[in-house]
């Protein structure tokens, strides 16, 4: 219900094929939902503002989050360089499909416990829907890689950055002497000597193909890394070579290494999807 959620985002999907859902993904991964969801201008607003827009949401995550108890992690996304200026990106981390439908069915109740005054709930509510269009879209539903994910150390008092990145996982038939457990063991020896190693990346995320967007043949298996800096000159200027020397000191080794692990990459092509503010205080 984070935003406000008016249909059950995947209810009928999720009813007609639970029975596969076990054999689509690994079962100790989760399950991460991205939705888009838009702003209304100001200026088309009746006695609205900035600073009270501000204020009910960070009231609705304060009140809603705890009580949200399947809800595992979320992001609130706003524009900062990329789409359009009204969209609102969320990114939403639940064990499994099945919890996040559960959450969405019981919204209204988990509202009534956040505001036990039913004048109290529609006066929030009346405040904090008239900033909003009340459309929103589907973005995707993906998998969240639990091997490879780095959290926050602390809460941040300033927003955050965020970038999205679409990579490609090559097909195994067309990376020489490739398997599935050498794959798995060069991502996550990258992971643990690089990604987890690196300061300035705050968390991150690989976010892999579920029941979104296309897979297979040559275009490879999608993968969408969300990465969280503090501020984007960390983004920007992120520079790993002296972690990536530290972890394989042998120049020979850390070619080897570096080779094996474009190849399965597709040599590293990516797509740049977004470069966004994290609200942190709408964070949980």
């Amino acid at each position: 219900d984070s935003m406000y959620f008016k249909k059950p985002l995947y209810l009928l999907l999720c009813t007609m094929v639970i029975g596969q859902l076990q054999a689509q993904y690994n079962p100790d991964n989760h399950v991460v939902t991205l939705s888009k969801y838009y702003l209304e201008p100001m200026s088309s607003i009746e006695n609205g503002s900035a600073e009270e827009r501000k204020e009910v949401m960070e009231e609705n995550a304060k009140k809603m989050n705890p009580l949200q108890t399947k809800l595992i992690s979320s992001m609130t996304l706003w524009h900062y360089w990329t789409g359009k200026s009204n969209e609102v990106l969320e990114i939403h981390e639940w064990a499994s499909l099945a919890d996040a439908d559960a959450t969405i069915i019981e919204a209204q109740d988990t509202r009534k416990k956040a505001w036990r005054k039913d004048e109290d709930r529609e006066e929030f509510m009346s405040n904090f829907n008239k900033y909003w269009t009340g459309k929103h879209t589907d973005v995707g539903v993906m998998e969240l890689n639990m091997d490879m994910v780095k959290r926050a150390s602390r809460p941040y008092k300033d927003n955050t950055f965020a970038t999205l990145t679409k990579y490609y996982l090559k097909p195994l038939s067309k990376v020489e002497d490739g398997s599935a457990d050498d794959r798995k063991e060069v991502l996550q020896a990258w992971f643990d000597n690089v990604v987890k190693k690196n300061d300035k990346l705050l968390s991150h995320m690989m976010l892999m193909h579920y029941w979104t967007g296309s897979m297979g043949g040559s275009g490879g298996r999608p993968v969408i890394m969300v990465n969280e800096y503090a501020t984007m000159e960390d983004a920007i200027n992120e520079d790993i070579s002296e972690l990536v020397e530290k972890a394989w000191p042998d120049e020979e080794e850390r070619k080897a290494f570096q080779k094996k692990h474009s190849a399965y990459w597709s040599n590293y092509v990516h797509e740049d999807l977004a470069i966004r503010w994290n609200l942190v205080k709408l964070q949980k």
